[in-house]
């Protein structure tokens, strides 16, 4: 006996090609039959009529700030996401010392075309290291599941201030602590490190 049994949805997989009208069974949480199931199940959902298809995973989102106010990262989740990678194209908001919060915003809506007004009032900042931003995540409980990358350009600026869109070179002492960030970053969860070279990629002013 499976544990669920989804009948009648037109499945997905995935693959590209036309969806086809197929039950889907599972048992300890993963798929086990796809087809014309007999079987019975202890869970039976009637999807007539409905879409069947694996979670989306989107890898290049910017929900880095919204995901502070909004845990059902609208509209991605009423689309079928159901993992989002966040921190592209190095950009994000953690680390974040509190002072370059007005900084890192305005950054973030510049090179994502945000407003920035709802950046700013809408951004809750609980946290201003990599680790405390996941654990803030971690308590949001977001609706999907939620991947960061430690972003090049906000490490940049939590270090260098003002100073990382005007001087191209940090110093010696920057750039270790730069590195430190990024070590303390991965070794927090961060599954890589997001840069960018694209000229549009310049931050506010």
């Amino acid at each position: 006996m499976h544990d669920l049994l989804i009948t009648g949805a037109t499945v997905y997989d995935g693959n590209g090609a036309p969806g086809r009208r197929a039950d889907v069974a599972v048992s300890d949480g993963r798929i086990t039959e796809v087809g014309q199931v007999n079987d019975g199940a202890r869970e039976t959902v009637d999807a007539d009529g409905l879409a069947l298809m694996p979670g989306i995973v989107d890898v290049h989102t910017h929900y880095d700030a919204q995901l502070t106010w909004d845990r059902t990262l609208s509209p991605s989740t009423s689309l079928g996401v159901t993992t989002a990678v966040l921190g592209n194209c190095g950009f994000g908001i953690a680390p974040c010392p509190a002072p370059m919060r007005e900084t890192l915003v305005k950054n973030l809506s510049e090179v994502e075309g945000m407003d920035l007004d709802a950046l700013l009032k809408g951004t809750r900042w609980d946290f201003e290291t990599f680790p405390q931003y996941l654990e803030q995540l971690r308590a949001i409980r977001p609706y999907a599941n939620v991947a960061v990358l430690a972003q090049h350009s906000t490490i940049r600026t939590a270090v260098m201030g003002e100073d990382a869109s005007l001087r191209a070179e940090p110093t010696s002492a920057e750039l270790a602590r730069m590195q430190a960030l990024v070590r303390e970053a991965l070794d927090a969860g961060a599954i890589g490190f997001a840069s960018s070279f694209s000229p549009n990629h310049s931050g506010w002013a």
